[in-house]
């Protein structure tokens, strides 16, 4: 099989993960532990020691963005916070418009925290809400209520972000359509330039799974799921918001360029605990483990435990996978030029039945997803895997 090209990419986003929570969700399968301020604080230092071992490899490519995940990044104090960016933007070359993303739940962030955020360079903020209904925070784990959101919301704005986004979730245990338009609304009312609107999925390392296992949590069905993404399209459709991603909707220019990367299956630099990177066509990650991720990255520099080198046919699988999420779609030119290889050749039996079931759609040399395909969007993407 001939060589993998890739691009020759000349931006790198970074992503930094913070693992540390107040409590683990029922639903949460991310890299999370809980709050321990002792640790915290070697790991900060663990964090700034990463960014100076891999400051080289990308001294000469410009960085668009930087996204704080978690865990609860705003659980560290804005002054970890501040020398983490700091540390950043000392060895790396961020461009001018740098999107610098943090995530926020909005139980414990105070007015002078945000400023203190803001002021350090964060431009842009995605608040955990999930829900405007106590009974669902309260099935979700979540620790906060729905006043402590319309709090967070109105601080950030006072802080000076003008790029603020809100997580919402759907298909819950017991949760209607009607319900869930009614959280649609409650958002739109506080005017956010992002909502990220996703339905509640199972993972097997969760509690939910046993819960679920036991014949103790139980899902809308499937027809009632379909009706809630229905809602959310046309709800925030009509609101102004456009659907850029299958689960992701925003105003005009406010997209949230980390994620496009992702969807784009560009390259990126993930720094911390579990942290993924993808560079020069290669994967690695970090050990999950925060006191282990501690230790080697005092030992040698990195904490990579896991690496991977995609052969081309798992490479060009994962573009068309992440690609699709895209209510864009695909370009087939670029799809070419990356893989020095014809889509048709590849790929054309399992287009043609698609195309004639209505569920892509083939304009101006872009593959994507039509309205019946985003319903069923999983299982459209899983033929190209097959």
């Amino acid at each position: 099989m001939q060589n993998l090209i890739f691009f020759n990419h000349i931006m790198n986003p970074i992503y930094i993960h913070i693992p540390y929570c107040l409590h683990k969700c029922g639903y949460c399968d991310f890299n999370s532990h809980p709050e321990n301020r002792e640790e915290s604080e070697i790991y900060v230092s663990a964090l700034l020691s990463e960014i100076e071992h891999y400051a080289p490899q990308l001294a000469d490519q410009e960085v668009p963005t930087v996204f704080f995940g978690g865990g609860t990044p705003t659980l560290l104090p804005p002054a970890s916070l501040d020398k983490i960016l700091g540390k950043v933007k000392q060895h790396f070359n961020l461009s001018a418009d740098c999107e610098i993303t943090i995530e926020a739940n909005p139980a414990t962030i105070k007015q002078e925290t945000l400023e203190q955020i803001r002021s350090s360079g964060f431009n842009r903020i995605s608040i955990g809400v999930q829900s405007f209904d106590l009974d669902e925070l309260k099935l979700l784990e979540r620790v906060h209520n729905e006043e402590e959101i319309h709090t967070t919301v109105d601080r950030a704005r006072l802080a000076g972000f003008d790029n603020l986004s809100l997580d919402l979730m759907s298909g819950l245990p017991g949760q209607s359509p009607a319900i869930w338009q009614s959280h649609l609304q409650q958002a739109l009312d506080k005017k956010p330039e992002h909502i990220s609107a996703y339905g509640l999925t199972i993972e097997p390392t969760t509690s939910f799974f046993k819960l679920q296992e036991r014949g103790l949590l139980t899902l809308p069905p499937e027809e009632t799921h379909l009706e809630m993404f229905q809602t959310t399209i046309e709800t925030l459709q009509s609101a102004g918001y456009e659907q850029y991603e299958i689960s992701n909707f925003s105003r005009h220019g406010f997209e949230c360029r980390h994620n496009l990367n992702y969807w784009d299956n560009g390259e990126y630099l993930g720094l911390g605990a579990g942290a993924s990177s993808y560079l020069k066509g290669e994967r690695f990650k970090n050990t999950n483990l925060p006191s282990r991720y501690i230790r080697e990255v005092q030992a040698k520099g990195s904490a990579v435990e896991s690496t991977e080198k995609l052969d081309l046919l798992h490479a060009m699988g994962e573009t068309i996978m992440l690609g699709l999420r895209r209510l864009k779609g695909i370009s087939i030119e670029d799809f070419e030029n990356r893989f020095q290889i014809s889509f048709k050749n590849v790929y054309g039996k399992v287009v043609d039945p698609l195309l004639n079931e209505g569920l892509i759609t083939f304009n101006q040399n872009r593959m994507a997803l039509s309205r019946k395909g985003l319903f069923i969007a999983d299982s459209v993407i899983l033929k190209f895997l097959a």
